[in-house]
């Protein structure tokens, strides 16, 4: 199991003050008391400690209407708002942000504390999986340190009940307060580092004629240019894949959907393998194929980080739930997060129990080409074939040797002549 940066392990808040004499405004009747707390000043610092998490009894109403797949299309409204404001951090600035939220939270309590559980659910439950999924769809907002942010409840409303010693509060709006990482010195270094993340993102050459070899592809050039390494500066970001090297799982998924993003592949992160009591968890990809099936890619797990870093595999490359999640659990439920991911295929990629492939198409990318003959040599060549998905064995002798690249030579040939 590989570690993720502590910033993906908890979100709580540190609440200083609440014992301050608050005005009331009005008395709704004899035993109702209403009025405003200044609250302004206090702050929700994320990953203050451990251990707190919602109760979230479903899923947030999906509001998805989209024909391409973000985690952010698939939030409650105020984290959708939240969500939204929080995209626009494409473009680093530290300047606070406050949102109004569409639909007004309310949370009672007979005394407002730091360890107040509804209060918690209240503050977090409006922005929590928001901050995930904006960070997970766009890694371009590579700077932005979660951990250390912070979420301000501003002024609330509230009335109490004289006679239960209720109080209901209200929150309308937050502030967030945007924080770099330490690894950057300043604004400016920020912008530096955006502008050759950019230029990396666009000098990356993705080669192939099917999506599984541009895929591929993408695989392999980030396994080979990066290496697994926890105490890398930007490890946990797109950086550490594309730019600087020493990445963890999370640096290496980032890098992949960026680089898919590029070339239009549906792609996002996914955050799993959670070990509350070590700490420890996992971040992989899914993609969307051409058979609009979902399979998982996990880039981290596959750079064996061999001699010079270079040995890579292709283990959990375009796999499927039967074979993937025998040592993947995804996780959408966690802390104060909730996210929804697409449902991935129960095959692997080229697998699909529906689909007949043509004769001659030993890749599996939907028609007849060299690629196959070139596929064909190669597992014949190979020392170790347990890399091929897929059977060589054109003229279904049992067995895959020189004779079915003569085979697929001659098929070859056959169509070239008929095109």
């Amino acid at each position: 199991m590989k570690r993720i940066l502590c910033h993906m392990l908890s979100c709580v808040m540190a609440f200083s003050v609440f014992g301050a004499s608050v005005p009331v405004f009005s008395v709704a009747d004899d035993s109702i008391e209403t009025g405003v707390a200044d609250m302004s000043d206090e702050c929700f610092v994320m990953g203050e400690y451990d251990g707190i998490s919602l109760d979230f009894s479903d899923f947030p109403k999906i509001l998805a209407d989209s024909d391409c797949y973000l985690l952010g299309d698939y939030l409650d409204a105020n984290n959708k708002a939240v969500y939204d404001e929080l995209a626009k951090l494409v473009t680093p600035s530290l300047d606070k942000i406050t949102i109004t939220l569409p639909e007004s939270v309310k949370f009672t309590t007979t005394k407002l504390t730091s360890t107040d559980q509804n209060l918690i659910n209240a503050v977090f439950g409006t922005c929590s999986s928001a901050v995930h999924a904006v960070l997970f769809d766009k890694p371009e907002i590579f700077w932005f340190n979660q951990n250390e942010m912070s979420v301000s409840p501003n002024n609330l409303t509230y009335s109490y009940d004289i006679k239960t010693k209720i109080y209901t509060y209200t929150i309308r709006t937050i502030t967030i307060t945007p924080v770099a990482y330490s690894g950057f010195s300043d604004i400016d270094d920020i912008m530096s580092y955006k502008i050759q993340l950019e230029k990396a993102v666009e000098d990356f050459e993705v080669k192939g004629d099917t999506n599984s070899e541009k895929l591929k592809c993408i695989h392999d050039k980030i396994a080979e240019f990066t290496y697994y390494d926890e105490n890398g500066v930007f490890s946990g970001s797109a950086l550490s894949s594309l730019v600087t090297t020493a990445s963890v799982c999370e640096g290496y998924s980032k890098g992949f959907k960026m680089i898919c993003d590029k070339i239009g592949i549906p792609c996002i992160c996914v955050f799993g393998n959670y070990n509350a009591e070590e700490k420890v968890a996992h971040m992989w990809n899914y993609v969307l194929m051409e058979d609009n099936c979902w399979y998982a890619v996990d880039v981290t797990w596959d750079d064996k980080d061999g001699k010079d870093g270079v040995e890579v595999v292709s283990k959990y490359f375009l796999k499927g739930s039967d074979d993937f999640n025998t040592n993947h659990s995804p996780c959408e439920k966690y802390f104060t997060v909730c996210l929804k991911y697409p449902e991935i295929a129960s095959w692997n990629y080229g697998e699909n129990p529906d689909v007949e492939y043509e004769y001659g198409d030993l890749n599996h990318d939907g028609k007849v080409s060299i690629a196959d003959l070139v596929y064909c040599a190669s597992y014949i060549l190979a020392v170790n074939t347990d890399d091929y998905k897929y059977s060589c064995d054109v003229n279904n002798d049992g067995r895959a040797d020189v004779y079915d690249v003569i085979v697929m030579r001659k098929l070859i040939s056959e169509l070239r002549v008929t095109d």
